[in-house]
């Protein structure tokens, strides 16, 4: 398998829409990682061998976003990041608790699905690693370490993703800078349901802060989650503490939604990933250069060419199940 590292210049246009208007593919330099990258810029093209090569640059980027969407949005920043609120909530909380009763049914076959994603997904060797354009998964989602929970909210991930900005004047806090988010936008929506549910019902149980504090269920379970599970939020803002009633709604809605919306994506994910050549998980060739077969190829049989250089026939079955999963 062979791609590239990409970069990808969008414009937004007046109608709210975006537009690839450029790509960058990059290769490590001979000489070494203290070297300069070896790049090339391909511009949209809609005839002639420049549309094909266009074509094939849109599939290594896709191929890098496909790994980037497994191994980071939907295993790091949902699956793994809630474990440790999972494991803390069936250890510390009753099954009578309030936060038990609020979270555990959107926690259902997490811890599961993690074990059998570790033992034959994101391994070594593992499918990811078979059928995508990674060779090191868990090198990858070790990333882990610089994550931090509270940048997984809805407005925080748009704001520090650059497509929203901070706007108290609307509904939930933050503006898209563009219309065309269907994702954004309806994500949004659901985002401040949820909190709206969360701010009504933590309050039958927990109607002060006086309330919170001498819960010991609570207490060991914030501390097993936050202080031991994320680190990332232990020692941030000077340490959080779960000794009042806004920091004990801002995490129920967090752990809550989170799962909601991450899982969104991946209604659409078959039905428009099932098709392999909508949404490639590897290629397997670098572009062409001019005088060889390949790039003949490309002139005589674009179809052709773009089918060899994406996943391959004997692993699309399986790259396909991981989609739809």
């Amino acid at each position: 398998r062979n791609t590239y590292a990409t970069r990808t210049i969008l414009f937004l246009r007046e109608d709210g829409t975006l537009k690839p208007v450029a790509i960058e593919l990059s290769l490590p330099h001979s000489a070494g990682d203290l070297s300069a990258a070896v790049s090339q810029v391909v511009l949209p093209a809609k005839e002639g061998v420049e549309s094909t090569i266009w074509l094939l640059a849109k599939a290594y980027v896709i191929v890098n976003d496909s790994c980037y969407h497994q191994l980071m949005s939907h295993w790091l920043n949902t699956h793994a990041a809630m474990e440790p609120f999972v494991i803390a909530t069936h250890r510390h909380l009753s099954v009578l608790h309030p936060i038990y009763k609020l979270l555990t049914p959107h926690y259902r076959n997490n811890m599961n699905i993690n074990a059998l994603a570790r033992q034959s997904l994101i391994n070594a060797n593992g499918i990811i690693e078979t059928t995508f354009a990674l060779k090191y998964s868990v090198e990858m989602s070790s990333a882990v370490y610089e994550l931090v929970f509270t940048d997984q909210a809805l407005p925080a991930d748009l704001i520090k993703r650059g497509v929203a900005i901070k706007d108290p004047s609307t509904p939930h806090g933050v503006r898209l800078l563009i219309e065309d988010y269907p994702y954004a936008a309806d994500g949004l929506e659901i985002w401040a349901a949820i909190k709206t549910w969360v701010q009504e019902y933590v309050p039958l149980y927990y109607a002060r802060d006086d309330d919170v504090k001498p819960d010991s269920e609570l207490q060991h379970w914030w501390k097993e989650a936050v202080e031991k599970g994320h680190g990332d939020l232990k020692d941030s803002h000077g340490g959080l503490s779960c000794r009042h009633l806004k920091t004990l709604l801002k995490f129920a809605s967090l752990s809550y939604g989170l799962l909601q919306l991450s899982m969104q994506p991946l209604i659409w994910s078959y039905p428009y990933g099932g098709l392999i050549m909508n949404r490639p998980t590897a290629s397997r060739r670098l572009l062409p250069e001019k005088g060889t077969p390949e790039y003949e190829e490309m002139i005589n049989n674009h179809e052709k060419a773009y089918l060899r250089t994406i996943t391959s026939s004997c692993r699309l079955s399986l790259a396909v199940s991981v989609i739809e999963i």
